[in-house]
């Protein structure tokens, strides 16, 4: 636990100080210094790697998807990366259009972000979880029942293959998980667009905040790679027939239940 909190601190740390040179970036930018939109964009995008480390993000969602369930190292890592692009893209919308449609304060978006959003995001979340829970204790279900079945009659074919039920319905679960994390933007990328709102450089603000996006993307793609070798040492590790047999849904159910207690300690700490 000392690491974790070590850890935090120092990406604590790590964020205040990239939030710093992505102020400085953005005056330089509209004084028309050179080498300010270079300086901004690699701000912007260590901001949104370290960031990712902190609570949100999405990236215990994707470790724990990519632990319980049967999904490809590209599709997760896909479902990774356009999630943080579309929290990009939202936060954009979501602070351009405040400003311009209803005049919205800066203090009136960042608590309707931390307010509303964020508990929307955690619940959304909580409920993924839930879900592989509740398949995982199905799947676990049917899995034992046919197992039993196929001891006695010596069949080969009862109920749907991991790979079979990774592509069932892969489309909407993907959607669910990418508006799940995308619907809270980032903090920072309100802080930005703030900014170069006020002082005329939006387009400049939009352009960094994607650049934030891919930060974000590149540590959540390790967390998506990180869960699927996880879980093909559990597969591993069950080398008997019955240990295979029970290891998905296990690790489901598992996963769920680190994704719903998670979600569930985020939104007890919003305020």
């Amino acid at each position: 636990m000392s690491d974790l909190s070590g850890l935090a601190t120092w990406a604590t740390d790590q964020q205040r100080g990239f939030q710093k040179q992505m102020a400085g970036a953005v005056r330089a930018l509209k004084a028309g210094e050179p080498g300010a939109y270079v300086t901004l964009l690699s701000a912007t995008a260590a901001y949104g790697f370290v960031h990712a480390l902190g609570p949100g993000h999405g990236k215990y969602l994707v470790g724990g998807v990519g632990l319980g369930t049967s999904v490809s190292t590209l599709r997760l890592m896909t479902i990774a990366g356009i999630s943080s692009l579309t929290q990009a893209l939202w936060a954009v919308v979501l602070v351009y259009g405040g400003f311009w449609l209803i005049e919205a304060s800066a203090s009136q978006l960042t608590s309707l972000a931390n307010d509303i959003l964020a508990p929307a995001s955690y619940l959304a979340i909580a409920c993924v979880g839930l879900t592989l829970i509740w398949r995982g204790a199905r799947s676990l279900k049917r899995k034992s029942s046919h197992h039993h079945h196929h001891a006695e009659c010596g069949c080969h074919s009862h109920g749907p293959t991991p790979d079979q039920v990774a592509r069932a319905g892969s489309f909407r679960d993907s959607l669910v998980l990418v508006l799940s994390i995308a619907v809270r933007p980032c903090t920072g990328a309100i802080f930005l667009l703030v900014i170069a709102w006020q002082m005329d450089i939006q387009m400049a603000g939009a352009a960094a905040v994607l650049i934030m996006g891919l930060g974000t993307a590149v540590l959540t793609s390790l967390v998506a790679v990180s869960s699927i070798a996880a879980r093909s040492v559990a597969f591993a590790s069950s080398t008997s027939f019955s240990g295979q047999h029970i290891a998905l849904p296990a690790l489901q159910i598992f996963a769920g239940a680190l994704i719903s207690v998670v979600s569930i300690g985020l939104l007890g700490l919003v305020p």
